[in-house]
């Protein structure tokens, strides 16, 4: 792996924990029943949302091309592939594979998206974002 790729990932580990910032600070304002009282906000989120969620992708095909493998059929296996080289425990990765089908809902389709995951991603969930980009930070200082 070459200085550029390991920069290139680190600078969307930097985009992912800025992002995380804006939602945390988000989560202590938002509840239930204020979630869509403010429009704007509430599309704030939900793309803060989806741009954690492509970064966790990004850094999972950048680090999946750099080892030289087959890019996986679907985003689902893209996060499997990084369990399977070690990149990640198992357990996280069965814990967050859901993300992939919540950005594939973001993206296609956006009139479906379900308030209460959204919440539920805002107050309970972010916390797999940062501990996703520590396994990655550990990996890069252990391999590279």
């Amino acid at each position: 792996m070459t200085r550029n790729i390991v920069d290139l990932i680190n600078f969307k580990i930097r985009e992912l924990q800025k992002n995380l910032l804006h939602l945390k600070q988000a989560s202590f304002e938002v509840n239930k029943e204020n979630l869509k009282e403010d429009i704007i906000r509430y599309w704030g989120i939900e793309r803060g949302i989806h741009i954690c969620v492509e970064c966790v992708l990004d850094i999972a095909n950048i680090i999946i091309s750099s080892l030289g493998l087959e890019r996986p059929d679907s985003y689902r296996e893209t996060i499997l592939t990084l369990y399977k080289q070690g990149v990640i425990p198992e357990q996280f990765a069965k814990q967050i594979v859901g993300m992939a089908s919540f950005r594939n809902i973001l993206v296609h389709d956006y009139t479906r998206v379900d308030e209460d995951i959204i919440l539920d991603v805002l107050k309970n969930r972010l916390d797999d974002f940062a501990v996703f980009a520590q396994y990655i930070t550990k990996w890069l200082e252990e391999n590279h």
